[in-house]
């Protein structure tokens, strides 16, 4: 959104805007010759407004981003990244599409981040780099982004390239989707159907990581190699990131790769710590126990809090988990409701001290805190995916057991605990 302040002095106008609230800047200038060539104070107001908008995309902005959709008229474009520097911070802004299916939009960053775009009224969402000094040019669906066409600087050229080649995988993907839905619909199987999906995709998948090697032995030195960065099975995220160049490792991209560098080392330790533990957690039983660091480095062991006549929810969470920090307004929220029923232990898991410590203290989580470092209390729980949470009862039962953000388990806690 473009905000901007006329103001007038000693016969120049003087010219403040702020653009999705990055920065602000000023401009004056004499106008009294344009206003001789202007019938009125509207076409000026006008000029200026046209004039503030270049500017504010031009001077600032060392990305930007424009297209048209084929498919979509007078619109919302909501943008969305993770911003890493100095703190975590999720960036979001919106974009108008007006009535040709038009847009544009810039933004300054430091480094490449992977970025959603969501169309407001679809709440279809899909994915693009943002890299810093370059300009995007997409055009096409925007409910078909496999087919956009992709131009713009060098590195989305590159893109584009990579994505035409990348583009028969996914469209493998999209009609496996189609046929199992229209199996369904047509009163088929489901369980049947489903795996024969399953088998399918695992098909592509390994299709599409072999793929993926080849391209990127041959290009190792290439940015756009980075689109392939876990295309397959999972077990190719390895050998891809060790077949980038270390130009390409260190560079733009650094950030995101670490990101994926992050995810294949937690999958690892989960994997050494399956072999040391298995999952002993079940509704109606008694919940597993465990013996963790506190953040003053003292043992805190679950079943402390048993039989005190208060319910105990276990959050496992890390500060690398952006929906785990969204969450915690409302687990505050609900904290602070039922205090004198219900205790939180948050687990954080697959972090760094330092980061899990920052993280605490700079979103002021009041509640106790533990630190996994081996993977083996993750595995006892059964966390497949984070946050996730575990409602125990006062006598030690497990009560409930979910994954990720809802309403649902917020509503079950206010049946249980009121």
């Amino acid at each position: 959104m473009l905000i901007f302040v006329v103001s007038y002095s000693e016969g120049n106008y003087f010219a403040r805007y702020n653009c999705n609230g990055i920065s602000t800047r000023k401009w004056s200038f004499n106008i009294f010759k344009k206003m001789k060539q202007l019938e009125n104070m509207k076409k000026i107001l006008i000029s200026l407004c046209a004039l503030l908008f270049c500017s504010a995309v031009s001077a600032q902005d060392n990305f930007k981003m424009s297209g048209t959709f084929t498919d979509v008229k007078n619109d919302t474009l909501v943008v969305e990244y993770v911003k890493w520097e100095p703190d975590k911070q999720i960036i979001s802004f919106k974009v108008p599409v007006n009535d040709k299916g038009e847009f544009s939009f810039g933004c300054q960053i430091a480094n490449a981040y992977k970025s959603s775009l969501d169309m407001k009224s679809t709440g279809k969402k899909v994915y693009i780099f943002f890299v810093p000094n370059e300009k995007a040019v997409v055009s096409g669906a925007f409910a078909h982004a496999h087919d956009w066409k992709i131009s713009g600087s060098a590195f989305y050229q590159q893109l584009a390239q990579v994505a035409d080649l990348e583009r028969p995988y996914l469209k493998e993907f999209d009609k496996s989707t189609e046929e199992y839905e229209q199996g369904v619909a047509a009163g088929g199987d489901e369980e049947k159907l489903n795996e024969q999906r399953g088998k399918t995709n695992r098909d592509i998948n390994k299709r599409m990581g072999d793929f993926a090697l080849e391209y990127m032995r041959q290009h190792p030195d290439e940015e756009a190699s980075v689109q392939l960065i876990g295309s397959g099975m999972f077990s190719y995220l390895g050998e891809e990131m060790k077949l980038l160049s270390p130009r390409v490792r260190n560079g733009r991209f650094k950030r995101y790769l670490d990101i994926n560098q992050s995810m294949l080392d937690r999958v690892m330790t989960e994997v050494k710590a399956s072999k040391a533990a298995k999952k002993s957690i079940e509704e109606k039983k008694t919940a597993p126990n465990f013996t963790l660091k506190d953040l003053n480095g003292n043992d805190f062991t679950l079943s402390s809090l048993y039989h005190k006549g208060k319910y105990v929810l276990v959050d496992f969470w890390g500060s690398w988990c952006t929906w785990c920090i969204k969450g915690f307004p409302k687990m505050k929220e609900y904290y602070a409701k039922y205090k004198d029923r219900l205790e939180i232990v948050g687990v954080d898991c697959y972090d760094k001290e330092d980061k899990w410590k920052e993280a605490v203290r700079k979103n002021q989580v009041s509640w106790l805190h533990v630190r996994s470092d081996d993977g083996t209390t993750e595995v006892k729980f059964g966390v497949k995916g984070y946050p996730h949470k575990v409602l125990i009862s006062p006598n030690g039962k497990v009560l409930k057991m979910i994954t990720g953000e809802g309403d649902d388990f917020y509503d079950y806690l206010d049946k249980t605990l009121k």
